[in-house]
């Protein structure tokens, strides 16, 4: 008798339990949507726009990645030893000329820090507006050995070979932003 009993409790139980979930949609109906009001934001005014006619802007050189840049390791004692210049150098650029794009050239890039501010000091001595950049890279710190900037480009380009005469250091006129 205890097993029909339980049966029929078991069966009861689940029809309940159908109903209570069941029953409510069926008489519900369509669920009701409560939508928040919210203020709707003014449209722009009309307002008369005078078109500039565009500008040829020249193409610039962007630099090349750091991936690409020739990396020379060298100690204080085998960086190249800068020869005096036969002819005079020429005078850095003013600062007026400093915050505007112009060109740089970079003469290399180095792990060395020292041999980077000896060359540094040896150029600026020579009467070329060096200095040198720290960037960072997957191998660690580097140093760029720049000298500018210059804003024509076809005068750094001329000073590339007195340059490589001085530092025995192949370098390359760059695009410079300030």
């Amino acid at each position: 008798m205890a097993s029909k009993l339980q049966n029929r409790i078991v069966g009861s139980v689940i029809l309940i339990a159908l109903a209570v979930i069941i029953l409510p949609e069926l008489f519900d109906g369509k669920p009701q949507k409560q939508e928040e009001s919210f203020e709707t934001i003014p449209l722009q005014p009309d307002v008369e726009v005078a078109e500039v006619p565009a500008q040829s802007v020249p193409e610039r050189e962007l630099p090349q990645s750091l991936d690409r840049v020739e990396t020379l390791e060298l100690d204080a004692d085998d960086a190249p030893q800068i020869k005096k210049p036969t002819q005079k150098a020429n005078e850095a650029p003013s600062t007026a000329e400093i915050e505007q794009p112009g060109w740089i050239i970079q003469l290399g890039v180095f792990r060395n820090q020292e041999s980077v501010e000896r060359l540094v000091k040896e150029l600026r001595a020579a009467g070329y507006p060096a200095y040198r950049e720290v960037v960072q890279t997957a191998q660690g710190p580097r140093n760029k050995l720049l000298v500018g900037p210059g804003l024509v480009k076809a005068e750094l380009e001329a000073d590339l070979p007195k340059l490589k005469e001085l530092t025995e250091l192949n370098g390359r006129v760059m695009r410079y932003e300030p």
